[in-house]
């Protein structure tokens, strides 16, 4: 697994046995949050990677009101949570092929979002049943909840390409982002070999959400 440049400051890793690194705050002074880099391994066909981090000051905006997310029936468990609406809106602003093996989510605003990276037999948008057809030998799907596609005076949501297409050589074949208005965005890596292992590595200065996929 390849390291991140320095601006990531550290890791923990996991195995795939069930366990789960949650990043947050660790605590706050002066209206500074201390901030940890999260990472959790998938070493099997069947792992589900799942945590969350904080994106920007979630207090830079003092929250009003709790309010439950849309109801979607296919939504995994561990993405149903609260949304804050006094925060200023999360958004992915850009998807970044990190080399050959890795994508980037790279993340703006202020609260928490959660991730969810699973293997899937096919690729299907919430709320359908049309799947998509995605290159590649297996299907590693990416979902983000608390990620708005609305943009605010701070970032500009990404706006596409919808398909970033891999090297020829690289073990990320094609990446599809799919961005919901009701606070899940979806994405479907394209993996040129049978469910190998990966890795969601979580930074906070930038905020991103990583995914490298083992050879």
């Amino acid at each position: 697994m390849a390291m991140h440049s320095s601006r990531r400051s550290a890791s923990v890793t996991l195995s795939a046995a069930g366990l789960l690194v949650i990043g947050g705050l660790a605590g706050c002074s002066d209206g500074d949050l201390a901030r940890e880099v999260d990472e959790v391994s998938a070493n099997t066909n069947y792992s589900t990677a799942t945590g969350s981090l904080v994106v920007g000051d979630p207090f830079a905006v003092p929250p009003t009101a709790v309010v439950p997310p849309a109801v979607i029936p296919e939504l995994p468990p561990s993405l149903d949570g609260p949304r804050y609406s006094g925060m200023s809106p999360v958004g992915v602003t850009d998807v970044v092929l990190d080399g050959p093996s890795a994508v980037e989510y790279r993340l703006a605003g202020n609260g928490p979002v959660s991730y969810t990276v699973r293997y899937v037999d096919e690729a299907v948008r919430y709320a359908t049943s049309e799947p998509v057809a995605i290159p590649g030998k297996s299907v590693l799907q990416v979902d983000l909840s608390g990620a708005s596609t609305e943009s605010d005076d701070s970032f500009t949501s990404y706006a596409g390409p919808g398909r970033i297409a891999g090297s020829a050589d690289s073990a990320v074949v094609s990446v599809d982002f799919l961005a919901d208005p009701g606070g899940i965005s979806q994405s479907f890596i394209g993996v040129g070999t049978d469910r190998p292992g990966f890795t969601v590595t979580t930074t906070a200065e930038p905020a991103a959400v990583i995914v490298t996929i083992g050879s």
